[in-house]
């Protein structure tokens, strides 16, 4: 992320996620997650962009494009709630036709308990290869740095994990 982002109104970054992945959730045994983040805030709202690009590797290896998007509502110092979409366009060099992509849109809420960072959503697939409904939480703890404020109370957006990525292991299928 850019140097103090939580200081900043435009934000930006990158994010790599390596992942082994066994079937039925993947093709491939390994993949990598490249994600851009770009952001913009004001004191009561946040959008976020993540143009990214899942790269699976091996015999059946595809590079597949995976945009996401978030716009979120501050409603108090550690409260959020807004929208989430994820998608999966397909190979790169060949989308796929709109009603064979994944497109699903989460409602979520962002808030926190104690130390722990909590992201929960319900979503909902808007093509028929989508899934019908998904629900995701991801928990999470930020490990203080060496000489940083621990009373720091701005979060640093990374932007939304997108739980429809061959990176991110769906424990509910409905």
């Amino acid at each position: 992320m850019s140097p103090h982002v939580e200081q900043r109104d435009f934000f930006y970054g990158v994010n790599f996620e390596f992942s082994s992945q066994t079937p039925p959730f993947a093709r491939t045994r390994f993949a990598m997650e490249i994600r851009p983040i770009i952001g913009m805030r004001s004191a009561e709202y946040e959008f976020i962009v993540n143009p990214i690009v899942d790269v699976g590797f091996g015999r059946f290896g595809e590079t597949h494009f995976a945009p996401a998007a978030r716009v979120a509502r501050k409603f108090g110092q550690d409260l959020y709630a807004g929208f989430e979409y994820y998608s999966d366009w397909g190979k790169i060099g060949d989308f796929k036709a709109f009603p064979e992509q994944e497109h699903t849109l989460f409602a979520v809420t962002d808030f926190k308990i104690g130390v722990v960072d909590v992201n929960f959503g319900v979503g909902y697939g808007l093509t028929p290869v989508s899934d019908r409904w998904v629900i995701k939480a991801i928990l999470g703890y930020a490990f203080p740095a060496p000489s940083s404020n621990a009373n720091a109370s701005d979060r640093a957006v990374a932007g939304p994990v997108n739980p429809m990525t061959r990176a991110f292991v769906r424990t509910l299928q409905p």
